[in-house]
């Protein structure tokens, strides 16, 4: 739709805010029980985590919106490590895997966020200079995006190469879709479909199957799913708040580009506290699988009946 918009339209803006709208709604769903799950990681109570939760993205919604350029590249760095992590995760790389190549694979994930940077353009331009003039000005520089992406068409050859070894074509179609949509659609509306129709709902595949497997909670798919969408609503339905009250004192002064601003200060406000406990999720994974993978196999039962000849 991004792309029949621009070839066919003359102002495909509207069509591009509405996309960005969608993308924007249907992605903050997938952060909407991190505090269950950093109770369950950290053993305390869901009220407490909750508090501390709301207290981290609060104090993250500060800083960004009154730190400046530093606290916002920051959080872009931290982002596209973060979001190249979640692809990895749903690519189920083997551990023997080199930190060379699984940091290639990273970066190849987080391309949405990281093409969509080197590329500029009309609407993400006018809004990270609404975010920082500063930061806004790096980014224009002609070596700052051939160096990014350089970095992402390397990280790119280096997975290719990975994923034909292991034969892993339907990884390799994932990675080459997302460098398509991040090197052809207009580049805010191509990161906010990614994060809404693709990291978001996988992230929440995640989320159920974490679900399954925890045989005192949910027994079959279905359960699994009812459980994390009745999780999910009450922090859904606060986040969607937050977000309609701050964008819409925003489009009362009548800037569009001052309210897509805000919201993703918002949602990377949220994302701070997110990264922590998916990171925390995702550690306390990776020691079960190893434990799993180095425990020796028990060595059959003998049995109590004795043959003689």
């Amino acid at each position: 739709m991004a792309v029949l918009a621009d070839h066919l339209m003359a102002d495909a803006t509207a069509v591009h805010v509405a996309l960005i709208a969608l993308g924007l709604v249907l992605g903050v769903p997938h952060g909407s029980v991190d505090h269950l799950l950093a109770a369950d990681v950290l053993a305390v109570r869901a009220v407490t985590a909750t508090v501390g939760y709301a207290a981290l993205a609060a104090a993250a919604w500060t800083v960004l919106h009154w730190g400046g350029a530093l606290p916002l590249a920051l959080m872009i760095v931290a982002s596209i490590v973060h979001f190249g992590l979640g692809e990895v995760e749903t690519m189920d790389i083997p551990f023997g895997t080199s930190v060379f190549r699984r940091t290639a694979l990273l970066l190849t994930g987080a391309g949405a966020l990281v093409l969509p940077l080197a590329r500029g353009g009309p609407g993400w331009d006018e809004t990270l200079r609404t975010l920082s003039p500063s930061l806004a000005d790096l980014f224009s520089s002609g070596t700052i995006r051939f160096v990014l992406i350089g970095i992402w068409a390397a990280s790119a050859l280096v997975s290719a190469h990975l994923l034909v070894v292991e034969r892993r074509w339907l990884i390799l179609v994932d990675l080459a879709v997302i460098g398509v949509v991040g090197s052809v659609v207009a580049p805010l509306v191509a990161f906010a479909l990614w994060f809404g129709l693709w990291h978001g709902p996988r992230h929440i595949a995640r989320l159920v199957a974490r679900e399954l497997a925890d045989d005192r909670r949910s027994s079959t798919t279905r359960q699994a799913w009812m459980a994390t969408i009745r999780h999910a609503v009450p922090a859904t339905l606060g986040a969607y708040a937050t977000l309609a009250a701050v964008v819409g004192v925003v489009v009362g002064y009548g800037s569009t580009t001052g309210a897509v601003a805000m919201a993703i200060v918002v949602l990377l406000a949220l994302t701070a506290p997110h990264m922590i406990v998916v990171a925390a999720m995702d550690s306390a994974a990776h020691r079960r699988r190893r434990r799993v993978d180095t425990t020796p196999e028990r060595p059959p039962r003998a049995s109590r009946v004795s043959v003689t000849g």
